[in-house]
């Protein structure tokens, strides 16, 4: 039986590597191990996976206020020994293809002597077979950049040199937010105490009421209304920091979520970065969106009004009960004379 027919039978019977591929060494054949697997999916499952630990956790520290590395400069074309970085500030790392090369014989290894001369091969030469396997040759396996994948991650973002981000803990954030638009909202307050309580004063003074209970009790509902508008306004401050907080945690999670799906470790710290920036602007801006609003209207004079109406109140009780309505009011019961 010829050799490829024996090739035919044993790819026949198998299903498995082409018996043809199996490399001879002399006339005899070293199998080497082959069929199945899963084309590298599972590789790339995991790559895909560190990637995404990777992104996940660039996200949370930066959100979490720790210090980070940024690629900053960046590159136009590829230079082979010189440093680059990636957007996270991580060292880049041309990536490589496999490549056979060839050798001769002498280079590939020596022979022995004996009664049957031996040629043993060195480390990390191989021999391979072409031609239906009727030629042999020796290689090594030699890396040489990929550039088509440098090409692509110049595309990307490669940088020339990397700063330090010095991170900022979000809590003393929202504290300053809770701070400022509570005192934005007290002086607020007491700007209004103050108007009112001037307001109250002249109009008791004009009344001739100043040191009275009118005063006493005026002064008192006053001061009782500054007191819930302060703690209103602190209710607002702390609102206003509960949806700063609220607003980080959802694009951290919105960004967690993107990086689920794909995108690299440097764009999630970048866009993290710009995410956080945008939402302290946005609530720096919105500082003075919750007012306490009207505190005490017209108050100001409620209790000289009071007085006036219960004045006025006492003045005509004695006429009620006279003056009823459906009730004659004459002081004649009725006609007693007669007609003629």
């Amino acid at each position: 039986m010829t050799h490829d027919e024996l090739a035919r039978e044993a790819d026949a019977l198998t299903g498995g590597p082409a018996f043809s591929a199996w490399p001879i060494r002399g006339r005899r054949l070293r199998p080497h191990k082959g069929g199945g697997g899963d084309g590298g999916a599972r590789q790339m499952e995991e790559d895909r996976q560190r990637r995404v630990t990777a992104a996940v956790n660039r996200i949370n520290a930066i959100f979490n206020g720790a210090d980070v590395l940024q690629g900053v400069g960046k590159a136009s074309q590829y230079t082979p020994g010189q440093t680059y970085y990636n957007a996270d500030g991580s060292v880049f790392v041309a990536p490589t293809n496999t490549v056979q090369q060839e050798i001769s014989a002498d280079q590939a290894g020596f022979y022995t002597d004996g009664d049957t001369p031996q040629h043993h091969l060195r480390p990390g030469v191989q021999e391979g077979s072409r031609n239906n396997g009727n030629d042999s040759y020796y290689y090594r396996n030699v890396q040489v950049a990929d550039q088509d994948a440098i090409n692509k991650a110049l595309q990307n973002g490669l940088y020339t040199s990397v700063q330090k981000v010095t991170g900022q803990a979000r809590q003393p954030l929202y504290d300053e937010q809770r701070d400022a638009v509570y005192d934005l909202n007290a002086k607020d307050v007491n700007r209004q105490f103050e108007e009112a309580e001037r307001a109250n004063r002249f109009g008791l003074a004009r009344a001739g009421l100043l040191g009275g209970s009118a005063d006493v009790d005026s002064n008192a509902d006053l001061q009782r209304r500054t007191n819930e508008g302060l703690i209103k306004a602190a209710g607002i401050g702390d609102q206003a920091a509960a949806d700063l907080q609220t607003s980080d945690e959802r694009a951290r999670q919105n960004l967690i979520s993107m990086a689920q799906s794909g995108i690299d470790t440097g764009t999630a710290g970048q866009m993290a970065l710009s995410q956080l920036d945008a939402n302290s602007q946005n609530a720096a801006s919105a500082r003075s969106g919750a007012t306490v609003g009207s505190l005490f209207g017209d108050l100001a004079q409620a209790y000289l009004y009071g007085q006036q109406q219960a004045g006025l109140r006492a003045g005509v009780s004695p006429y009620q009960n006279y003056f009823q309505p459906g009730v004659s009011n004459s002081t004649r019961s009725g006609y007693g004379g007669s007609v003629q």
